[in-house]
C-alpha cells in the first residue's frame, strides 16, 4: 500500500484538462472530464478521463432537490495552483492548461436550482495525474449529511476490529474479535484489509502483522499494534517489525490494550484503558487506570488516572488536555491530564458511572457526552466544561439523549454543535446505529445506514469524511461495502 507516484514527468509537460458533465455511464457516471497533455513536440498528447460517480447510490444526482449544476475544482497541494470549472449537468467543462509537475487533490459540488450544494465529493490528497492508471481516475461524489457507498468494497469483513487511516489515502481495518469470512476462506486476523481512496477499491495485505492488534496507532507509514501481550512497530512500506519496549511504569501492555486511541494537535497520541469496549456490547469494559502515551518522536510513556474507569468517554480539548469522563462511582467525574502534564487532575464533577459514552468537543473547553448507559437505561446527554475548577457539574440537554442504549459509542463534532454519534446497541448482536445530536436545540435524529450491520468501525478519513468499515448483517452475512458520511 505505497502512496508514491511511480515516477513524475519532466515540468516541460502541462496538462489541458477538457470536457463535459452529464455524461451517464454503465457505471452511473454522472460526469467525465477529459485531461489531455502535450510536451513540447511530443506526437501524441495523453488523454485521461475523469469519472465523476455516485458508486452504489446510483440515483444520487437525481433525488430531490436534483443537482442543476457541477463545479469541479482542482488544487495542487504545493498551493500554486488552483483551477476549476462548472457546467449544467449535459454541459462542458473547460480548465484550461494546468502544469503537470503538481500532486493535485480534486473537490466536487452538486448545487440545487438555488444554489445550495447537496452533493460533495473529495479526492484522496496528492494525486499525480501524470501516473495514473488506465487512462482513467475516479471521484466519488455522495449527497450531503447522509451515509452513502462508494465504489468497492473491502477484501474482507471484521467484526469489532480497530480501524485507521494511512498515508493520507488508505482506510484500514486489523484484528478483531471475529473476521467475517472472505471468498478465499478464514484470513487472518492479524492481516490488514484496506480501502483505497484513490482508487475506490478494497485491497487486502500479503502478510500479517505480528500480533491482531485491539488498539492501533498509526505514524506516516508506521504501524503501533497493540494486543494483551506486547505492542509492535511495524514499517509497512519495508516491510519490517520492531517490539515496542514496555514503558516505565505500565505493568503490562494488557492495562490498556482495546483502548480508545485519542489523537492530540501536538502530534501525541492517548491510547486509554478506561475507554475500552465489554463484551459483550453494553458490559462495561475491564477496568484500567492506565494511558498509554505515544510521543510524536514514537517515544512510550504511561500516565494513570486516580480512579481506574471502565467505558469512560475520552477527548482531547485544546488548550486543555486528554479529557477523561464517566465510567467509574467513585472519585471525580471528570479527569484531565493538562498539555504537558504527566499526572491526571481530578476536576470536582460528581462521580459518573455511566459507561460507554462518547465525547466530543462542542465550542471552546466545552464538551458534549453523548449515548452510553446508566445502569440498563440510555444515559442522557450533557454538556460540561471539563477545565471547571470548582462546584462543577454536567448540565443535562432534556431531549437529546438517545432513544436506545448505545454503548462504544464514537462521537463526532459537527457545525452548529451538532454531533455525530456512532456505536452499537447494547446486548449480543446489537446494531451499529448513529444519530445527530444537536446539543444546542436539544434535538436527536437517527441516519441510517445503506447496509444494516453490527460490529462495524467508525474511522475519520483523510478526505475530510467519515468512513464506517465492516461488521456483518444481522443474519451474519459479511458486509463488504464502506459508507461515507460528508458534512453539509
Amino acid at each position: 500500500m505505497k502512496n508514491q507516484p511511480p515516477g513524475r514527468v519532466p515540468p516541460a509537460l502541462g496538462l489541458l484538462l477538457r470536457g463535459c458533465v452529464g455524461c451517464i455511464g454503465t457505471m452511473g457516471t454522472v460526469g467525465i472530464v477529459g485531461i489531455v497533455g502535450t510536451a513540447g513536440c511530443a506526437s501524441e498528447p495523453r488523454t485521461i478521463t475523469v469519472e465523476v460517480v455516485p458508486g452504489y447510490e446510483t440515483g444520487a444526482f437525481q433525488e430531490d432537490p436534483p443537482v442543476a449544476r457541477i463545479e469541479v475544482t482542482a488544487a495542487a497541494v504545493e498551493g500554486d495552483v488552483a483551477v476549476s470549472a462548472s457546467a449544467a449537468p449535459g454541459g462542458a467543462l473547460d480548465f484550461g492548461e494546468i502544469p503537470a509537475d503538481r500532486a493535485y487533490t480534486f473537490e466536487v459540488r452538486g448545487l440545487d436550482a438555488g444554489g445550495a450544494t447537496v452533493v460533495r465529493g473529495r479526492s484522496a490528497s496528492g494525486i499525480d495525474l501524470a501516473s495514473v492508471p488506465g487512462e482513467v481516475l475516479r471521484l466519488f461524489a455522495q449527497r450531503t449529511g447522509r451515509w452513502a457507498r462508494p465504489p468497492g468494497g473491502l477484501a474482507a469483513s471484521r467484526v469489532g476490529a480497530p480501524g485507521a487511516a494511512l498515508a493520507e489515502r488508505y482506510l484500514f481495518l486489523t484484528g478483531g474479535a471475529a473476521v467475517a469470512g472472505a471468498a478465499s476462506g478464514d484470513v487472518d486476523p492479524a492481516r490488514l484489509d484496506a480501502y483505497d481512496l484513490a482508487g475506490w477499491g478494497g485491497s487486502a495485505s500479503s502478510g500479517a502483522l505480528p500480533r491482531a492488534a485491539r488498539s492501533l496507532v498509526v505514524r506516516g507509514d508506521l504501524l503501533l499494534a497493540i494486543d494483551g501481550d506486547g505492542a509492535t512497530w511495524t514499517d509497512l512500506l519495508a516491510g519490517q517489525s520492531v517490539e515496542a519496549p514496555l514503558p516505565a511504569g505500565l505493568g503490562s501492555f494488557a492495562e490498556v490494550a482495546g483502548g480508545r486511541t485519542v489523537e492530540a494537535t501536538d502530534g501525541r497520541s492517548f491510547v486509554v484503558g478506561a475507554a475500552r469496549a465489554g463484551e459483550p456490547a453494553g458490559a462495561p469494559g475491564q477496568p484500567s487506570d492506565a494511558v498509554l502515551v505515544v510521543g510524536a518522536d514514537r517515544a512510550l510513556s504511561v500516565a494513570r488516572l486516580r480512579h481506574a474507569r471502565a467505558g469512560a468517554a475520552a477527548v482531547w480539548v485544546e488548550g486543555l488536555g486528554l479529557v477523561v469522563a464517566g465510567g467509574s462511582a467513585e472519585g471525580a467525574g471528570v479527569e484531565v491530564l493538562g498539555d504537558g502534564a504527566t499526572a491526571f487532575l481530578p476536576r470536582q464533577f460528581p462521580p459518573d458511572a455511566a459507561h460507554g459514552a462518547g465525547a466530543a468537543v462542542i465550542g471552546p473547553g466545552e464538551i458534549a457526552l453523548v449515548g452510553g448507559v446508566e445502569g440498563d437505561a440510555p444515559a442522557p446527554t450533557r454538556r460540561l466544561a471539563p477545565g471547571c475548577a470548582s462546584g462543577c457539574a454536567a448540565a443535562v440537554v432534556a431531549g437529546a439523549a438517545l432513544p436506545a442504549a448505545v454503548v462504544d459509542v464514537a462521537a463526532f463534532a459537527l457545525p452548529g454543535g451538532r454531533v455525530l454519534a456512532v456505536g452499537s446497541e447494547a446486548g449480543d448482536g446489537g446494531l451499529t446505529r448513529s444519530f445527530f445530536v444537536d446539543v444546542a436545540a436539544a434535538g436527536v435524529e437517527e441516519l441510517p445506514l445503506r447496509e444494516p450491520r453490527r460490529g462495524a468501525t467508525a474511522v475519520p478519513a483523510p478526505n475530510g469524511t467519515l468512513a464506517l468499515l465492516g461488521g456483518v448483517r444481522p443474519e451474519g452475512a459479511p458486509v463488504l461495502e464502506i459508507e461515507t458520511f460528508f458534512p453539509e
